[in-house]
């Protein structure tokens, strides 16, 4: 039992360590899930760089395999926005 919970603490602090990439995502998505993150979101075509969209300001987003689906505010009313096919999703949070 002592040897299981070593390797637990062990696991847990190369995590803490490492800056594992997917816990940190798994934190911002549980975290988004719940509030609103103020971001700058820009879509761009794949192919040729055009920039198709972008917002600025709070928003949640959601990924699927091969597509996005963004939800952001206009003048307080809530707009959905769906990509799918050859796109470039780029969120940075400020």
């Amino acid at each position: 039992m002592k040897k299981l919970i070593v390797f637990a603490i062990i696991i847990l602090v190369a995590c803490i360590f490492t800056g594992c990439n997917s816990c940190t995502q798994m934190y911002k998505e549980f975290e988004s899930d719940f509030s609103e993150l103020d971001r700058d979101v820009t879509v761009m075509h794949a192919f040729t760089g055009d920039t198709l969209f972008h917002y600025s300001g709070p928003c949640y987003f959601s990924e699927d395999t091969g597509s996005v689906t963004l939800i952001y505010k206009v003048n307080g009313r809530s707009k959905k926005a769906d990509w799918v096919g050859n796109f470039i999703f780029q969120a940075i949070e400020k």
